[in-house]
């Protein structure tokens, strides 16, 4: 009997060791808002299935270059946002490398200001990169209110909060709704005038999305891709884990503080999903290329 059981504990011991080890480089840091519920569904995933094991690394900076630069082509993933795509643009990266596994669903992000939209003459905007999705929107806006567009680049987006917290010139910022009330308590004069995403946010449920007041802009978005290097049933099998992770969790939780798309579990539709956000992004790049130019100068 002692002898059966030792065989069966090495039949099992080396079955677990058989289990592929997948790597899933985060382009956030640790302390990122969305990590903890986006990697619920990696934790979910590890316990679920046994065919591949899921091990997380931080690999924040560059916007989300570092990242994606991580990856072995056979044997990674990452989890990209719309920054992947104006990379992909600026040729920082080829899209042609890359294919979605699996599409989380995109978060909703506020547009904070502390002055009027009407009557505005100009609006000065904190980010990360010229020519990104922060930038983008800003610009969007600025067309459809009449007011011209000021980008200052940060290092960081947290320097941008920090003005925007002090009111030290920066008069409008998009970010995550869950920093808009943080700013709100620093600076009462700080309001939501829309929001980026598909369907209003339940937390302000009477404030428009900019689709709703004919803004076109980026929508955020989270999702996971792999090298086309990958074999396609690895690829396949791993859509599929985190598929079935992510129908357990419950996709409210993958983004706990916002309106979400729904995600997208099917293959095709992930590249769909994924192509129409580059697609947009692109389409409002050219459209105001001149005065993304006219910035660096």
């Amino acid at each position: 009997m002692k002898t059966i059981l030792i065989a069966l504990l090495t039949v099992v011991s080396s079955w677990a060791s058989a289990a592929e080890t997948i790597k899933i480089y985060s382009p956030y840091s640790v302390a990122h808002s969305a990590t903890p519920a986006l990697f619920k569904v990696v934790e979910k995933a590890n316990s679920s299935q046994s065919i591949y094991r899921f091990q997380v690394e931080f690999r924040p900076g560059g916007n989300q270059i570092i990242a994606v630069r991580s990856m072995e082509p056979e044997t990674s993933l990452s989890i990209i946002a719309a920054a992947f795509v104006e990379n992909v643009r600026s040729g920082k990266l080829n899209k042609q490398d890359y294919v979605p596994v699996h599409a989380f669903g995109s978060a909703c992000w506020a547009v904070i200001t502390n002055k009027p939209l009407t009557g505005a003459k100009e609006f000065v905007v904190g980010g990360v990169g010229l020519g990104n999705t922060t930038h983008l929107t800003a610009l969007a806006l600025g067309e459809k209110y009449g007011f011209d567009v000021r980008y200052i680049v940060f290092k960081a987006s947290n320097d941008a909060l920090v003005n925007m917290a002090g009111n030290h010139g920066v008069e409008f910022v998009i970010d995550k709704y869950e920093t808009y009330q943080s700013l709100k308590t620093k600076n009462p004069s700080m309001r939501m005038v829309a929001a980026s995403c598909p369907t209003r946010l339940p937390q302000e449920p009477k404030i428009k999305t900019l689709r709703e007041q004919g803004i076109q802009a980026p929508l955020v978005f989270n999702i996971a891709v792999a090298h086309r290097l990958m074999p396609q049933a690895r690829r396949v099998a791993i859509a599929n884990i985190l598929d079935t992770a992510t129908k357990n969790i419950g996709a409210r939780e993958i983004f706990e503080l916002s309106a979400i798309r729904p995600p997208i579990f099917d293959g095709i539709s992930t590249e769909d999903f994924y192509h129409d956000s580059f697609d947009t992004v692109e389409r409002l790049q050219k459209k105001y290329q001149s005065k993304i130019d006219s910035q660096q100068q």
